[in-house]
């Protein structure tokens, strides 16, 4: 069989089945039967041959309006420089690339030559983005007729969500209608939603809002999408918080595997991943500043009880100097305030400031390593000394 005959019996197998009609392209690549598919519409196909002028000839007086990728915006600034067609990308090429960037340009010559992908990949391959459902039916119109098609879409698009375990931050509406145009909306909820009464609630304004735009609106297709999705999936979490991995016929066999250990036993475990533990060691910083933090400030009411002590007997002459008395007072070296003369007791105030001293460059020290600073450091009291050797053994 021709592949005009294969698409051909697929579309009345479709028409049978479902009494929907469906339009085809058949191409060398995606970009071409993707362009091809909407020569013919509705209900028709159109080839373009696998050769090398054939699909020449067929960009070449292409709008590249009909490209995928290239929106109304794009179109607007394409035509200004007097691209119309993707036979005029060639002629001005020589602009592209300063006025779109580097990548615009390999797409536009990519357009202009009729070059798209080939190779056709399993859905498993990818990273999810969203999940979504739609229908194509024929055309209705009326409240509640577009209202009972959102609310089946919406029970459609839950099943799916529970099916594949998502839920999703943004909801998106597709309608396509009667004359091909296709809209769309979308409506962030302020939590993710997985259920079809949250599904119709938000995506129901949307529509609404679309049958005050255009009055008398009939539909021929309609659709619900959930995107930034969160996993609702549940791990299997040992008391050491490893996870356990899942039977190999079970696992998503074109999801990327993380870092596992195999045991003695041959039992094979998942390796905790990188990011929890960066949380952790977070968490653990966070937590030893509030304790810093919290000591500092319980000593700071002992060190005022302390100096007022320390003053009194370091002090019980405040007229030392006045007194006119030679070798009476000694200057401390590290507070230089004047101290008695006396061996032992002006050790002990020295060793008293040389402590204090220790444990606030100590305590900046700390705060050096951490990513955030830690609050109280310019203080001028000292910090608890168990601390700070804790800190310097460190």
């Amino acid at each position: 069989m021709s592949p005009e005959d294969v698409v051909e019996k697929l579309r009345d197998e479709v028409l049978q089945k479902t009494g929907i009609t469906v339009s085809a392209g058949i191409g060398p690549n995606d970009k071409v039967a993707k362009i091809a598919s909407n020569r013919n519409k509705p209900n028709g196909q159109f080839r373009v041959a696998n050769d090398r002028k054939a699909v020449m000839a067929f960009m070449r007086d292409l709008s590249v309006r009909r490209v995928n990728g290239i929106g109304r915006v794009f179109d607007r600034e394409l035509n200004a420089i007097g691209v119309m067609t993707c036979g005029d990308i060639y002629n001005q090429r020589a602009y592209l690339t300063d006025l779109f960037g580097q990548k615009a340009f390999r797409f536009l010559m990519n357009c202009y030559l009729g070059i798209g992908r080939t190779a056709v990949r399993p859905a498993e391959e990818y990273e999810r983005k969203s999940v979504g459902t739609e229908s194509t039916f024929k055309d209705i119109s009326g409240k509640a007729e577009l209202r009972g098609k959102l609310r089946w879409t919406a029970e459609e698009l839950e099943k799916d969500l529970l099916r594949t375990q998502f839920k999703g931050r943004t909801v998106c509406l597709k309608v396509k209608l009667h004359t091909y145009d296709v809209l769309t909306r979308q409506a962030s909820p302020p939590k993710a939603i997985q259920l079809a009464d949250d599904l119709y609630q938000y995506a129901l304004p949307m529509l609404s809002k679309l049958e005050q735009e255009i009055p008398g609106m009939k539909l021929r297709l309609m659709g619900l999408r959930v995107t930034h999705l969160i996993s609702t999936k549940k791990k299997d979490t040992d008391f050491f918080g490893a996870h356990r991995l899942a039977p190999a016929g079970l696992q998503n066999q074109g999801t990327k595997r993380k870092a596992t250990v195999l045991e003695e036993d041959g039992t094979e475990w998942e390796a905790w991943p990188e990011e929890e533990f960066e949380e952790l060691a977070r968490q653990e910083r966070q937590a030893e500043r509030e304790e810093l933090e919290s000591l500092s400030q319980e000593q700071e009411l002992k060190e005022i009880d302390q100096r007022k002590e320390h003053e009194k007997v370091a002090y019980p002459n405040s007229s030392m100097h006045e007194s006119g008395i030679k070798g009476g007072c000694w200057d401390c070296p590290i507070c230089f305030r004047p101290q008695l003369a006396n061996d032992k007791e002006f050790n002990d105030h020295v060793d008293f400031c040389l402590s204090r001293q220790t444990i606030k460059e100590a305590l900046k020290d700390s705060a050096s390593i951490h990513a955030k600073p830690i609050t109280n450091l310019n203080r001028e009291e000292p910090k608890k000394t168990k601390r700070t050797q804790r800190i310097g053994g460190q």
